[in-house]
């Protein structure tokens, strides 16, 4: 089933994020419109009814994940009702988001069976800022929970990269995820780091996670950056994106109408084309952010032919 945008016609999503709460303060931002409040418990159920209930139609599909965010989501008391409702309204796969400002109170045990996923930043910095964020990951493991990381490669964070890979292999999430920043209004040059000196900080973080068998991938860099590891690419996933302001009917396609990624000519001719979102247009003008180009095919060894 399709759906129109600005951008041309796209598959309707059967994922839905639904951002409760206005405030993300001291946090990198990544992409999604400021609301301009909070959602109340009503208009959430409201919400979780219009893409469930709401969706069964011949020419719509009720969404089958849900996606909770926003700082504060984890400690506001109506959390837990609404995880079951909608659970009980057919989302098979609910994934909660904590915020780094939540980390020191999270506390775990309400969510053990609400969630299939809980999502915690592990935000390395020089002042030791990944502490929280791997108590975290270490109290939600030993509560049971399926723990995703992510850390966001600003350019605070990169240094810090390795020796934050030793802390998470160490507590075993199921995956942990790497995140270019997005260029909008609020990322600064000064956050964002130098391309190369993030692909070598990945090169040595990324075997160490994997020797401890954790998941790892890697978000919003193209495949011909990191050559090396785009196995760690996949497609990005469309979404309805809500909040306050983006209710029900009103609800925008997270790609493209709150991001968009930019291909190239080129990248028509790419072996990463079909696992590769792209990058941003708006690096791609900046120096120091090279022109996107196809990554070749593998050779083929034939000294075993004949």
């Amino acid at each position: 089933m399709l759906t129109f945008t600005s951008a041309g016609a796209v598959s309707r999503p059967r994922t839905v994020q639904i951002r409760v709460q206005r405030a993300y303060p001291g946090r990198i931002r990544a992409g999604a419109p400021v609301p301009t409040r909070s959602m109340d418990a009503a208009e959430i159920e409201r919400n979780l009814r219009f893409f469930t209930e709401g969706q069964k139609g011949p020419r719509t599909r009720p969404a089958t994940t849900l996606v909770l965010s926003g700082v504060g989501v984890v400690s506001r008391a109506d959390t837990p009702a609404l995880l079951a409702l909608a659970r009980e309204l057919g989302l098979e796969r609910i994934v909660l988001h904590c915020g780094t400002e939540d980390l020191e109170t999270l506390e775990p045990a309400p969510f053990a069976d609400a969630v299939d996923v809980l999502v915690l930043p592990v935000q390395p910095g020089p002042s030791g800022g990944s502490i929280a964020g791997t108590r975290a990951v270490r109290r939600c493991r030993e509560a049971g929970l399926q723990v995703a990381s992510n850390t966001v490669l600003t350019a605070a964070a990169v240094p810090h990269v390795e020796a934050s890979a030793r802390a998470i292999a160490s507590l075993g999430p199921g995956r942990h995820t790497y995140t270019w920043p997005f260029p909008i209004a609020g990322n600064s040059s000064g956050q964002v780091p130098g391309v190369r000196a993030a692909v070598r900080a990945l090169e040595r973080a990324v075997p160490i996670l994997e020797r401890a068998g954790v998941t790892v991938g890697v978000k919003g860099l193209p495949g011909c950056y990191i050559e090396g590891l785009s196995r760690l690419l996949w497609k990005s996933a469309n979404r309805w994106y809500v909040d306050a302001d983006h209710q029900c009917g009103d609800a925008v396609l997270f790609y493209p109408e709150v991001a968009r990624f930019h291909k190239d000519e080129a990248c028509r001719f790419c072996r990463l084309d079909g696992r590769c979102d792209g990058f941003f247009s708006t690096y791609l003008r900046r120096s120091g952010f090279p022109a996107l180009r196809p990554v070749q095919p593998e050779p083929v060894d034939d000294s075993q032919s004949g």
